[in-house]
């Protein structure tokens, strides 16, 4: 996406702002130097092409912009905030920065466009079993264990358990392959 709106200006930054996931592979960070080597890993990794920038140790910007380890924000030019959300979303940026170029073209023609305040509740595909997967591999055994207890701990056992009951048969399929 940040390629695609390159050609209107739009600039797309990635703040690493903390280990969202701390595990015994990547723990969390006890240094600004360490931070800086997670933010490069993740680069790596996953082959970012947007410029990453990192928060400092303590994590202020990170709590200035509120905190969540997922969020999105569209800035203009001035500072000015167009669109927050609390989780990155590919399909509702897009809605937004299409708005942003619909209005610029607006202005483009002379034609007043006044802001306004929108609140909406968009839903989001949650596939939990894809993302502790995920995670699994990534993050490692810790990772994980901590996840499913933040699953039970704020959506309940009924939200945890065919997490728990996936991460069970998991671990219980490697230790089978480990030793045969």
């Amino acid at each position: 996406m940040a390629e695609e709106f390159k050609e209107h200006g739009i600039s797309f930054v990635f703040v690493y702002t903390r280990e969202a996931h701390p595990s015994d592979e990547r723990p969390a960070h006890t240094s600004i130097e360490h931070k800086v080597g997670h933010a490069r890993d993740m680069v790596r990794r996953w082959d970012i092409k947007r410029p990453m920038l990192v928060d400092d140790i303590e994590g202020t910007m990170h709590r200035a912009f509120g905190a969540l380890p997922n969020m999105t924000y569209i800035l203009s030019a001035n500072g000015t905030v167009l669109y927050r959300a609390s989780w990155t979303d590919e399909r509702t940026i897009r809605i937004a920065l299409e708005q942003i170029l619909f209005e610029r073209g607006l202005r483009r023609n002379r034609i007043r466009v006044s802001p306004y305040y929108v609140e909406w509740l968009p839903g989001r595909t949650n596939e939990r079993l894809v993302f502790v997967e995920g995670l699994a591999n990534d993050a490692g055994a810790r990772a994980v264990e901590e996840f499913i207890d933040a699953v039970e701990h704020t959506a309940g056992e009924a939200a945890a358990r065919p997490v728990r009951e996936w991460w069970t048969e998991r671990q219980t399929s490697t230790a089978a392959t480990e030793s045969g």
